[in-house]
């Protein structure tokens, strides 16, 4: 993404949010010159041209054109295949900047001490966005969010998508353009199915 920034200016957070926009600058949620927090929604989604987490020295991002996520260098792409057609769920040649991020945190209580201030402590990263898609005949709402969870467990995308009609289909993911994977995945109208995939660096 932005490659002389990989890693958190702040002690606080291991991994910030970026927005690269296209005339070459950027907003993260933390200035690296002053440590100052910026608002996620002062981000100009209009002039995005990528979004993700960075941190550790890797960047975990997609593409604003086509929604193509970029996570370690590995390029991952959806497609929802039926026995008649194709259908990419990335790759399609518009803006996705519905942008989405956020943490998940925990915090332990001492109910003997219930004014005790607590320290609440961010166990997973998340970003991503959701999109309409009207691809030929069928109308998709597709939200992929990766995940980036703490204490060795796997990082993975949830991938949540509806149709405007019933399919008899297969989801396909492609990393760094070969199907990978393949999953059984039929579509009721308007009932939206969500996949937790895996990703393996």
């Amino acid at each position: 993404m932005i490659n002389r920034f990989l890693d958190s200016p702040v002690e606080s957070q291991h991994f910030i949010w970026m927005a690269s926009y296209l005339d070459g600058t950027f907003l993260s949620e933390f200035s690296y010159d002053s440590q100052k927090e910026n608002s996620f929604y002062s981000i100009e989604k209009e002039k995005l041209i990528r979004f993700g987490l960075i941190g550790y020295g890797m960047n975990f991002y997609y593409e604003v054109l086509g929604g193509t996520f970029k996570l370690v260098g590995q390029m991952v792409e959806v497609i929802y295949r039926t026995d008649e057609k194709e259908y990419y769920l990335t790759g399609q040649q518009q803006m996705y900047n519905d942008i989405i991020q956020y943490k998940d945190a925990e915090a332990l209580i001492d109910p003997q001490m219930p004014s005790r201030a607590m320290n609440s402590t961010i166990t997973q990263y998340n970003f991503g966005y959701k999109q309409n898609l009207q691809i030929d005949d069928v109308n998709f709402n597709f939200k992929p969010i990766c995940h980036i969870p703490y204490g060795g467990r796997p990082i993975y995308l949830s991938l949540k998508i509806s149709a405007d009609k019933d399919l008899n289909g297969r989801l396909c993911i492609r990393k760094n353009g070969i199907t990978v994977d393949e999953f059984d995945a039929p579509l009721r109208a308007n009932v939206a199915g969500i996949l937790n995939w895996e990703l393996t660096m």
